[in-house]
């Protein structure tokens, strides 16, 4: 390439007297690349070139609480920015989550107890007044949408505001989790940065759970998956405990203590959380 010929960057102007730019970094060659260049460019940013992916992921499944303690002693250029991580791990798990297998019964009426035995009995019975405005008919409309297909748009709308109530959650569980940690304190950031890489690991186990439960579905012979998912779900117990030993250095009959008081606090919290997000879904119906 002949840089003498190259011009000003594309990007932010300034005169190029080489194959990068000196202002902004932005490579001189700006072509439209071809599909083989665009699949050559993602295999190699994987493999090689983005080297932080697979520290980062190392990292956060291998060493819990590494990847926090390292951001916060500033050990950053080798792993990836914590809300990009989350945002990945997380879009990858919603997405999968969407497109598995639902359960056939999401929601199950029981209408024996109803005034003539029948789901229509159960949905119109429903009356709720709030501040002057009548919500029985739209609460009536939302539960009969619910029994015709036993819940399951109700679970794929959820599945849609779950991503954007959980940049809600976070914040206030980090924040419940500082007011644990009096003394000596941590700052707010430090906290939700541990929420971030917490969930992140989450995420991940969840995403290998619904695909071993769809596997194990499709084909019978991968039931054995089942013993897996059961111990992934251990992990996220063990995980946590020794991820907060080591980002807040507390003895572990101390750790334990605030482990156990943090489980109360979070599914509290969380179960406030999903109650909220299942009455907007239903509503959206």
């Amino acid at each position: 390439m002949n840089t003498g010929t190259l011009g000003n960057c594309r990007n932010c102007g300034a005169m190029l007297t080489g194959r990068y730019c000196a202002v902004c970094s932005q490579a001189a060659d700006v072509h439209v690349p071809s599909t083989r260049e665009l699949v050559h460019d993602a295999l190699e940013g994987l493999t090689h070139s983005d080297s932080r992916l697979w520290s980062t992921l190392h990292l956060l499944w291998f060493k819990p609480g590494a990847l926090t303690q390292a951001y916060v002693a500033g050990r950053r250029v080798s792993y990836l920015p914590p809300i990009r991580l989350y945002l990945v791990v997380s879009v990858i798990f919603f997405l999968v989550a969407s497109v598995s297998h639902p359960p056939s019964r999401f929601v199950v009426f029981d209408p024996t107890n109803t005034r003539d035995g029948t789901v229509t009995s159960v949905c119109t019975d429903l009356h709720l007044t709030l501040f002057g405005r009548d919500y029985g008919p739209r609460l009536s409309h939302a539960c009969s949408e619910i029994a015709r297909d036993k819940g399951a748009n109700l679970l794929h709308q959820s599945i849609g505001i779950l991503p954007k109530a959980m940049f809600l959650f976070l914040p206030l569980i980090a924040l419940l989790h500082m007011l644990m940690y009096w003394r000596p304190r941590h700052r707010y950031a430090e906290h939700l940065l541990f929420f971030v890489h917490l969930h992140a690991f989450f995420f991940s186990v969840m995403t290998l759970l619904v695909l071993s439960a769809d596997a194990a579905s499709a084909w019978p012979k991968l039931a054995p998956l089942s013993s897996l998912g059961r111990l992934l779900m251990w992990s996220l117990p063990v995980y946590t405990a020794v991820a907060l030993k080591r980002v807040f250095t507390r003895s572990w009959p101390g750790t334990l203590a605030k482990l156990l008081a943090l489980f109360l606090v979070y599914w509290v919290v969380l179960g406030v959380t999903l109650a909220a997000v299942f009455v907007y879904a239903g509503l959206q119906l």
